[in-house]
């Protein structure tokens, strides 16, 4: 079984995962961690224990910003081969993620995932000018 952990300073997990319920439903394999708030002030010991008490599942945690203190918590677990870690996301990586096969290869639906959000990532005014934005929509 796969874990998703959103980790993220501040409630920004918390968000992600309001919207993410209001499009695909509940979500019983998701943890948010809303870093550095009075809920978790130490978030590193909250993403161990995740990673301790799910012995036999791969986890998997979705960081708001490389180079960030959440993102290099998760980083450190990567010894364990069952962690993986992915940060930047946004929605269109989240929801990839969480819909992912459950019995696909967890690095291939990460890296599919990342490939996808990037996808969705657009500077709308250019393609109005290249007439490209009614077509899309």
């Amino acid at each position: 079984m796969r874990k998703y952990v959103i980790a993220t300073h501040g409630k920004m997990a918390e968000g992600i995962r309001s919207t993410l319920e209001i499009i695909v439903g509940p979500q019983e394999n998701l943890i948010c961690i809303n870093g550095y708030t009075e809920e978790c002030p130490e978030p590193v010991s909250e993403m161990k224990r995740i990673v301790e008490e799910s012995p036999e599942d791969e986890v998997v945690f979705m960081t708001d910003m490389l180079g960030g203190s959440i993102n290099n918590n998760a980083v450190s677990l990567m010894a364990q081969e069952k962690v993986h870690v992915v940060t930047g996301i946004n929605l269109a990586a989240v929801i990839s993620l969480v819909m992912s096969e459950p019995d696909q290869d967890t690095a291939e639906a990460v890296r599919e995932a990342v490939e996808s959000s990037r996808e969705m990532m657009v500077y709308c005014n250019e393609m109005e000018q290249e007439g490209d934005l009614e077509e899309d929509f």
